[in-house]
């Protein structure tokens, strides 16, 4: 099937449903309301996500099972999406909705080795348990790095936990294991766009190179504020990706004694100011102004062509963003965060 035919098909159903997707209106109404429960009854009674949340009709809910379920629709997009959609297309799909597997695993290593709490894991996983090369229940019963490395031992996951096992026993950083498990992703999905038509990887770079673009930056000023790297070191961690970033730039990047340099060395002027706004920012949320930035890129790049992944890559960010905004509502509801300090958390919220 070509693109010619399959982007119709899935572009139509999309509109239909972000149209269904949250107003501006009803994040308001969110953030005014008192308790968790509260939220479940509004986003059961007036959103889409009531299909999702069902099972909990009529009962008392728990903040995470809550969250657990909002998360969970997310991944269920994967299984639409591939209905319309085969060949390369299909396989890029796939390889998009890995990164929430990626997530699942940085959530049990950060649980399994650094805090042992393995009951949280039930209520934090969303897609790893898809993969049926992947034994769920040893998975979360592992409790050393040795067992996660033996229950994952048949995946590509293995042989980064191979590669940082002996660091790992030295100094129980995860940093680097995390930032390796995104570079290959990347990096992967980076291979199957470069099968894809021009106009795809058009929007692809405008997308996914964006986003790309913003994370090297951002892993780069957090290594030099926090970490003690070489300069091989970082580039041997970036994204070997780049969009409106030149390669000599992240080289230049890298060499930097302090963090606020790097301002001085990123010449596309709207991620300079990013930058410099993010730093200067006294709310002290950094990813925020990143993840707003690309947000708006979407709403611009959204439906621009009915017969490219523009709008299937749009739709996806943003119902993902849309998500991360409704977690946030209610963990500033949880800890009884007054309005302006909730909404200073959320990637829609101007910046």
């Amino acid at each position: 099937m070509t693109a010619l035919f399959q982007y119709p098909a899935v572009n139509a159903k999309l509109k239909a449903l972000s149209s269904n997707m949250l107003k501006e209106k009803d994040f308001q109404n969110l953030i005014e309301l008192n308790s968790v429960q509260e939220a479940f009854n509004y986003l059961y009674n007036n959103t889409y996500y009531q299909e999702y949340l069902e099972e909990f009709s009529g009962q008392e809910i728990h903040r995470r099972q809550l969250e657990l379920k909002l998360k969970k629709s997310i991944v269920l997009s994967e299984d639409f999406l591939k209905k319309y959609l085969s060949s390369d297309l299909k396989n890029f799909v796939e390889k998009y909705f890995k990164k929430f597997e990626i997530e699942d695993l940085k959530i049990i290593l950060r649980t399994i080795l650094l805090e042992n709490e393995a009951d949280y894991l039930s209520d934090n996983l969303i897609y790893i348990n898809r993969n049926k090369k992947i034994d769920f229940n040893n998975l979360i019963q592992a409790s050393s790095y040795s067992e996660l490395q033996e229950v994952l031992k048949e995946l590509d996951y293995a042989e980064v936990l191979d590669e940082f096992a002996e660091q790992y026993q030295k100094n129980k950083n995860l940093f680097q294991i995390e930032m390796t498990l995104d570079f290959n992703w990347f990096s992967q999905l980076n291979k199957l766009a470069a099968k894809l038509s021009n106009q795809d990887q058009k929007y692809f770079d405008e997308i996914i190179g964006t986003h790309i673009d913003l994370l090297n930056i951002q892993w780069i000023y957090r290594i030099k504020k926090y970490y003690n790297l070489s300069s091989g070191e970082i580039l041997n961690y970036i994204i070997p990706f780049h969009f409106k970033i030149k390669r000599e730039e992240l080289q230049n990047m890298s060499q930097v004694n302090n963090a606020e340099d790097l301002l001085e060395h990123i010449l596309y002027r709207p991620y300079q100011e990013l930058l410099e706004n993010a730093i200067k920012d006294v709310n002290n949320i950094f990813e925020r102004f990143f993840l707003n930035y690309i947000y708006r890129k979407l709403k611009q790049i959204k439906s621009k062509s009915f017969f490219s992944i523009s709008n299937i890559l749009a739709y996806l960010y943003i119902r993902e963003y849309e998500l991360r905004d409704i977690i946030t509502i209610i963990e500033g509801i949880r800890y009884s965060l007054p309005d302006d300090r909730i909404k200073n958390f959320l990637i829609r919220k101007e910046v």
